[in-house]
């Protein structure tokens, strides 16, 4: 009986520390996870500066276009109105 007893106990001991473990490697993964979604929260943000930065780059060039476009329209117009006058 007492061997069995005996025996009782250091199955439960080591179940206790078998059960620690587990735990410890539980609030590990929990940090780390953690972590990983800071990280992927903070690249989230990066990316999305990012993409309105550049949006604007893209928003500047097309207002260099448009403006571009409008110069050179005024140009051709201002030739053709030369071109049709009468000469004298």
């Amino acid at each position: 009986m007492y061997v069995a007893r005996t025996k009782i106990t250091d199955l439960e001991a080591q179940f206790a520390e078998l059960k620690g473990k587990i735990e410890d490697r539980q609030t590990d993964r929990e940090r780390v996870e953690a972590e990983f979604k800071a990280q992927v929260s903070n690249k989230d943000k990066d990316l999305a500066a990012k993409d309105v930065e550049s949006l604007e780059i893209d928003l500047k060039a097309e207002k260099v276009k448009a403006a571009t476009a409008e110069e050179v329209k005024q140009k051709a117009e201002e030739a053709l109105d030369m071109s049709t006058l009468p000469s004298t």
